[in-house]
């Protein structure tokens, strides 16, 4: 019993991404041709977690844990001529598969939002390149970073994990890289002004889903049904003025044209519009959805689309603690595997948290995700240490970072209600 739980941090890493799982596809994609002196699991392991060895990731740094965690020398030419197209593909295989496997067994959330089987957040982040990768990766900012690949995520609001992953160049609007699906059935998404198109709404109606985010401020409805009969008929513009002070909501008539196909007929949606006076700003904070009010009441909108936030900490997190957006190559199959092993990272510090039950009772989560990607990258080398030492040398380091995960990873502040748990209690601030 003792030696099961000593293994347990290895057991559930190897779980999410085996050694089988890395030859057998390593194999189908031409990765591994012979074996030489890399193996391509210790490879594959050391490019994971291999990048807290030194304070910013470089390909010399990770030749040097390679070589550390499992004792083979390797020529700097032979270490760099691994990072090929089949191994980036290799990389995203394992990403996509890692986040599939977490995406299993998450349970829906409670109180405001039990009306919902998931809580999904949509957002993307634009991380820097080298310049030599321009022509690959075209970046959006182009009088002062030629390079940049968009990372765009709909990230599962319960456990702060990616569940769709695309990474493209850094020039395309995230608004086109929204794709909707069967994922969006009897799901709330939550999400900001740069998905804010009629096209967009119809289709997340159109399988079963419901969405809320922020309105435009030129927007200007005519308005359909009110409980107060005087409304109906008015523009929205008109009725703000009116109703300064207080908060109020209504059926609108929301218009719109597939312009990019160039059909101009108008198309009306029935949308629910919730204006919630702010006293601090002395205005109306706008919010626009297709759920009803039996579903999600005006009073905790707000709060609920605060929980926008976690998708941008997670973008922090990545960059922050899990080096993303260093990226030592100008080579593009090097730019690819970079960020896919960040990613990688991620999952296994989402694998562990979930799998070292480090959840508190009920809503509160005693162990912030960020605090846990602080120590993760801590011990990311004694992770990789871990993954490929003989079981014989297994034992005190397992013990001293279960340890350590579950002393160190706990928030200090036991009364701290994180934005998951203010949304669900549909309080904004705490």
């Amino acid at each position: 019993m003792a030696q099961e739980r000593e293994s347990h941090i290895r057991r559930q890493i190897t779980s999410l991404i085996s050694p089988q799982l890395i030859r057998r596809r390593g194999r189908d994609l031409g990765v591994v041709q012979r074996q030489r002196k890399v193996d391509i699991v210790a490879f594959v392991y050391t490019l994971i977690l291999g990048f807290a060895t030194s304070r910013r990731r470089s390909l010399a740094g990770l030749r040097r844990a390679y070589t550390l965690a499992t004792g083979t020398t390797l020529a700097s030419s032979a270490f760099q001529d691994r990072f090929t197209p089949a191994l980036a593909e290799l990389m995203k295989q394992l990403t996509e598969r890692a986040f599939e496997k977490l995406s299993h067994g998450s349970t829906r959330m409670c109180l405001a939002l039990r009306a919902f089987t998931r809580v999904f957040l949509v957002d993307g982040s634009l991380i820097r390149l080298p310049d030599a990768l321009e022509d690959d990766y075209p970046s959006v900012w182009t009088n002062h970073t030629k390079a940049g690949a968009k990372l765009h995520l709909v990230v599962n609001a319960k456990t702060r994990t990616p569940t769709i992953t695309r990474i493209v160049p850094g020039c395309q609007h995230d608004l086109n890289l929204m794709t909707t699906g069967s994922w969006c059935r009897e799901a709330l998404l939550v999400f900001d002004l740069a998905y804010y198109q009629g096209r967009l709404f119809q289709r997340i109606m159109d399988v079963g889903g419901s969405f809320l985010c922020h309105v435009k401020k030129d927007a200007n409805f005519v308005v359909l049904r009110a409980d107060n009969p005087r409304l109906i008929g008015n523009r929205t513009k008109d009725i703000l003025r009116k109703m300064r002070g207080r908060s109020f909501e209504c059926a609108v008539d929301y218009m719109h044209r597939n312009t990019p196909q160039r059909i101009w007929t108008q198309n009306h949606i029935d949308l629910r519009l919730v204006a919630i006076w702010n006293p601090q700003r002395k205005c109306h904070q706008q919010y626009l959805s297709n759920v009803s009010a039996d579903q999600l009441a005006a009073a905790d909108m707000p709060a609920v689309y605060s929980m926008r936030w976690e998708i941008e900490l997670l973008f922090r997190e990545l960059k922050s603690q899990l080096s993303i957006d260093q990226i030592p190559s100008g080579n593009k199959a090097a730019a690819d595997a970079f960020i896919y092993a960040a990613l990688l990272v991620l999952a296994i510090g989402r694998q562990l948290h979930r799998a070292l039950q480090c959840r508190g009772k009920g809503i509160i989560d005693r162990f912030p995700f960020e605090r846990w990607s602080s120590i993760l990258r801590q011990i990311a080398f004694d992770l990789l240490h871990l993954l490929l030492a003989p079981a014989s040398q297994r034992h005190t380091l397992s013990r001293r970072m279960l340890l350590l995960l579950r002393y160190e990873g706990k928030d200090p502040n036991r009364h701290r209600l994180l934005l998951k748990a203010r949304a669900q209690l549909g309080v904004l601030a705490h």
